[in-house]
């Protein structure tokens, strides 16, 4: 019983592992540039602004009113009524304003995931050179386009995606909403990522913040490219990089703002629709990926229990320490609350649950998102 510890896991390799994921964050602060924090642009090139939206009658006002309250001159709101069921047309078309111009969503095509062909619909409807892609469920500060068009041109950049702020109100939202940011935050190193910078291993995406130039999205296919996907941010995000065009993952996280979901059910279904595809529909990688998070958050949980002190001991309460600043660190940068770090092994336990379901659902079909079933075409072992 004890070969299996042994051989892959221990509390030293766990606190090693947490240490790289510290190091990681330490990084990530310095080279996730805060938008603002470019030089200003020496020209205004037209946005336009695309929001896809179905059955959001809470937010779309909310929403679309922020966008057109940015201090740019040369921009446009597209709007994509994608066959709402609720008020969300209708409070569409109460909004005035010479910027907006609301379509019409044609019906979902097989093999689509439905996102994507309504992104994929006002992309055809924009001519600017810069495209901009956010959710209904946004709300955006005045200067979010100025400083995303600085980004764009000072920094030369293709795509510009955003860690942006979620706002979790109830209980069930904090222990849910956090995680993805937290992952990326802490997992993905960054320097890794501009270092290689055509390796999609290295890749990260935010659909709710998808700043574009308009010649390269063309380039890579659209969403046309990944419609079977319910990532479309990364694996557009991937495209980008493989054809060789730059990519930066910014901090938006002061100039655009969400509440995702409103409660643990939303959530859970939010999430439940994503958590698989973020490992390319890969059984085994899933699991994997699962297991180990379950290993490093518990592992030094239940070694403090032992009688002895030894160095196993001092390891897992280093390792603790360090998830404990992974989690304070996270919420200091992006928003949330500063004690979240005491929920960690919950927000742990329920992420994981989240990516079983997912997987669980998602290969016996079932898998439903504003009334419409996702079917990713490939579901492999690896």
């Amino acid at each position: 019983m004890q070969i299996l510890p042994i051989i892959f896991i221990d509390s030293l390799r766990v606190m090693i592992f947490i240490l790289v994921q510290v190091l990681i964050a330490i990084t990530n602060t310095i080279l996730m540039k805060r938008l603002g924090k470019f030089a200003k642009a020496k020209r205004q090139p037209k946005v336009s602004i695309l929001v896809p939206a179905r059955n959001e009658q809470e937010t779309i006002a909310n929403c679309v009113k922020s966008l057109l309250s940015q201090k740019y001159e040369n921009y446009e709101v597209i709007v994509l009524n994608d066959n709402s069921q609720d008020r969300t047309g209708e409070i569409l078309k109460s909004i005035q304003s010479e910027r907006l111009r609301i379509i019409e969503g044609k019906p979902l095509p097989k093999g689509w995931i439905g996102k994507s062909w309504a992104s994929q619909q006002l992309a055809t409807e924009a001519n600017s050179e810069f495209i901009f892609f956010t959710d209904a469920d946004t709300i955006h500060q005045p200067m979010t386009v100025p400083y995303a068009v600085e980004a764009m041109e000072t920094g030369n950049i293709d795509l510009v995606t955003g860690i942006i702020g979620s706002k979790t109100i109830t209980f069930g939202e904090l222990i849910t909403v956090p995680f993805p940011t937290w992952s990326i935050f802490t997992i993905l190193p960054l320097v890794v990522a501009y270092t290689l910078p055509r390796s999609t291993a290295f890749s990260a995406a935010n659909g709710k913040f998808m700043f574009f130039r308009k010649k390269v999205y063309d380039k890579i296919g659209g969403h046309a490219a990944i419609k079977e996907n319910a990532v479309e941010d990364i694996e557009l995000a991937k495209l980008v990089k493989k054809n060789g065009y730059k990519w930066r993952l910014l901090d938006a996280s002061r100039l655009v703002s969400c509440r995702m979901y409103h409660n643990f059910s939303e959530a859970l279904d939010g999430f439940t629709k994503n958590y698989f595809a973020l490992f390319g529909y890969k059984i085994l990688i899933a699991v994997f990926v699962w297991c180990w998070m379950a290993l490093i958050t518990f592992y030094p949980i239940v070694t403090l229990f032992k009688n002895s002190i030894d160095r196993g001991f001092w390891y897992a309460v280093f390792s603790m320490i360090g998830t404990g600043l992974l989690w304070f660190l996270t919420s200091v940068k992006f928003g949330f609350p500063l004690y979240l770090f005491l929920l960690y092994p919950l927000i742990i336990s329920i992420s994981i649950f989240i990516g079983i379901r997912s997987m669980f659902l998602t290969i016996t079909g079932k898998t439903i998102w504003k009334g419409r079933r996702i079917e990713p075409s490939k579901i492999r072992w690896l």
